[in-house]
């Protein structure tokens, strides 16, 4: 049997399959890239190749040991797929947060020049312990032997001194509206090493030792892999004098596999987990503005095909209504030239589409919070009386092409690397999207009917934090001045 070859010289989203009547029927273009074996824009084959595809979704292909082939998925739900499957997603494999040995000492250092420097020595441990695995056998560093896709995040740079200021914030407003009628209840969604819960209930418990007797703590985890580190470093507290066990419950399951109803009221925690929330692809015709909706298609080979059709699930119409109807419409928005595809000169568009039309007319993408939509639905229908406090990315550099487009990266040889496409071997990458705040908060308060400020990074803790604890001897502050891409949202 003749092996099969994959074509790399056409990138997954090189050309965009629209469903229904083609444009440029008999462009000279079309005929040019018809007769070079690339025609994406055959009406009859394109319904043909989407049809013979049965449809597959992330819950379903959660149970499946392989990545999936022969089938097509919502952009969403194959990036979900990608970073959380069980058997190879991102996260249950590949992941490893930052951890410094001990605090560093702010006060001490000299500059924030310093703290560059005492952070990179911190890489060594990495370093040695990926150094450890090479020097198995061959067969052992095959199977082990992976780049460490590290991560850091303030609450393990800056600890404790960020987990407090989140602790003082929490305080004051269960002393406004909750204390002495209800308990302290706080739920964390994507716990990390569990470097956030300490320092809160350690804080809670130095500061007011009568909330903390009413305090409980809820890790809701869906990656297995960090689940286990959090169950560990929870049962290794009381050794240690951290006498917290008692307090904390942690809970291996996705958030929108969430069933019970919590009656009371709570807090509800999410630092950097939005960024990895999937996101549905939306294009738009050029001439109609009416939106299409991605999907990807995994042939019996597994490469992979962008198709969009007219037809919209019920969250991509859902998003699409509440943005039109909230404060930050697009369709009537009255830009000359803008970031948005809707935003676009129409002379831009036309012209962009004459002299490359492989997006069959349609704009070019943009990714929409499809699952941070679903997920206030839950905090609405499954905690009623919560207060949330999130944090995360507004920004971010080196995106793949598209608006509110995401990173998509992974570790290799020790470097970062990034590649212009979410369509990638599942598992090896990850997929981090930035957070439009604004419209978040105004998602949150049409579907919620509560309020939610939004506020910078510094602005927040500047307000919450123990500013000189992390202030250096020549007045710089790396808490405040790091992460000036990430803002709070909090109700």
């Amino acid at each position: 049997m003749k092996k099969f070859l994959h074509d790399y010289t056409v990138n997954p989203n090189t050309f965009s399959f629209r469903l229904g009547k083609q444009p440029y029927e008999g462009s000279f273009m079309r005929q040019v890239l018809k007769a070079s074996g690339h025609d994406a824009w055959n009406e009859r084959e394109n319904q043909q190749l989407f049809i013979k595809h049965p449809t597959t979704t992330f819950n379903r292909q959660s149970r499946n040991p392989k990545r999936p082939k022969g089938v097509k998925m919502l952009a969403s739900d194959f990036i979900e797929d990608s970073l959380y499957n069980r058997h190879y997603g991102y996260f249950s494999k590949q992941v490893e947060i930052f951890q410094p040995s001990t605090p560093f000492e702010y006060a001490k250092m000299e500059s924030q020049d310093q703290f560059m420097r005492d952070w990179q020595s911190q890489y060594t441990r990495y370093e040695d312990k990926k150094a450890s695995s090479d020097q198995k056998s061959p067969k052992e560093q095959k199977t082990n032997a992976k780049d460490i896709q590290l991560w850091h995040t303030p609450t393990e740079l800056f600890q404790p001194y960020y987990g407090e200021a989140l602790a003082r914030y929490l305080l004051v407003n269960y002393m406004l509206n909750q204390f002495p009628y209800d308990d302290l209840v706080i739920y964390e969604m994507g716990g990390g090493n569990g470097t956030l819960m300490l320092n809160i209930l350690n804080y809670i418990r130095e500061k007011q030792p009568d909330v903390y007797e009413r305090t409980q703590y809820r890790i809701i985890e869906i990656s297995h892999n960090l689940s286990t580190k959090q169950e560990e470093t929870a049962l290794q507290l009381k050794a240690k004098d951290h006498d917290h066990h008692g307090k904390v419950q942690i809970i291996n399951k996705s958030i929108f596999d969430w069933k019970e109803v919590e009656p009371n009221p709570c807090f509800f925690i999410a630092l950097e987990v939005f960024d990895n929330f999937a996101h549905d692809v939306i294009r738009y015709d050029n001439t109609t503005r009416e939106p299409y909706q991605g999907y990807v298609v995994v042939d019996e080979h597994g490469d992979f095909k962008e198709f969009f059709t007219r037809d919209l699930d019920d969250w991509a119409n859902a998003f699409l209504g509440l943005r039109e109807n909230g404060k930050y419409p697009r369709l009537n928005q009255k830009s000359l030239w803008g970031d948005h595809p809707l935003a676009k000169n129409a002379f831009y568009r036309g012209f962009k589409d004459s002299i490359y039309p492989v997006h069959a007319n349609l704009s070019d993408p943009e990714y929409i919070p499809t699952r941070l939509l679903k997920f206030f639905h839950i905090l609405k229908y499954k905690f009623p009386q919560h207060q949330l406090l999130a944090s995360d990315f507004s920004k971010l550099n080196e995106t793949i092409p598209g608006y509110m487009a995401p990173v998509v990266q992974t570790m290799l040889n020790n470097r970062m690397v990034t590649t212009d496409s979410y369509m990638v071997l599942q598992g090896y990458f990850d997929i981090m999207f930035p957070t439009d705040f604004q419209l978040a908060s105004d998602l949150y308060r049409q579907v919620v009917g509560k309020l939610a400020d939004v506020s910078s990074h510094r602005e927040f803790l500047s307000q919450w934090a123990d500013i000189r604890a992390t202030t250096t001897q020549t007045g710089e502050n790396p808490m405040l001045e790091f992460y000036k891409n990430a803002d709070f949202m909090y109700s």
